[in-house]
């Protein structure tokens, strides 16, 4: 298994954080900062498909956040999205957050979280296999009816890089 992604750091994300506000003639109180994967290969490939415009919706088991003691995350909450070295990559802003058990994932969500081949069945496969492997290294049962946590955001910073592939993507789906 790869390491996990590295911790941002605040002389990195701080700089990017007021850029964003300056250049967007906008004041936004506080933000969080992570990576979207848990390996520093995927923290890459995720922030990559962020900043490109392509990833605008992701998941996370409902038991990290009860288990950090984290409250769920708001519309409106903006996220630094970091690779797998730390260094920002993009800033969301969440839309839309739900909670969803993993049988009910469906074709519009797999598709806008952007991975794979965009299908429903590619992010079913991939992430059972993920979730299943997380639960037997942490004690819990991977089953159909684990709990998500749906975040559906919009990139705010900097505009995606591929802006129009992105949009034919949206189009053709």
């Amino acid at each position: 298994m790869s390491a996990s992604p590295q911790p941002g750091r605040a002389e990195d994300i701080e700089p990017f954080w007021l850029d964003y506000q300056r250049q967007c003639g906008i004041k936004v109180e506080g933000f969080a900062a992570s990576a979207l994967g848990h390996t520093r290969p995927l923290a890459d490939e995720l922030a990559d498909l962020v900043a490109r415009g392509i990833k605008r919706a992701h998941a996370t088991l409902h038991r990290d956040f009860q288990k950090d003691l984290e409250p769920l995350p708001q519309p409106g909450d903006h996220l630094v999205v970091l690779d797998g070295a730390g260094r920002p990559r993009a800033i969301v802003r969440n839309t839309h957050v739900e909670l969803r058990h993993f049988h009910d994932i469906d074709d519009r969500f797999a598709f806008e979280a952007g991975e794979g081949d965009l299908s429903l069945r590619w992010w079913l496969t991939a992430h059972r296999q993920d979730f299943a492997e997380r639960g037997e290294r942490e004690g819990f049962e991977a089953s159909e009816s684990l709990e998500l946590v749906l975040e559906h955001f919009e990139i705010v910073w900097p505009q995606p890089v591929t802006a129009a592939p992105a949009q034919e993507l949206r189009d053709a789906g």
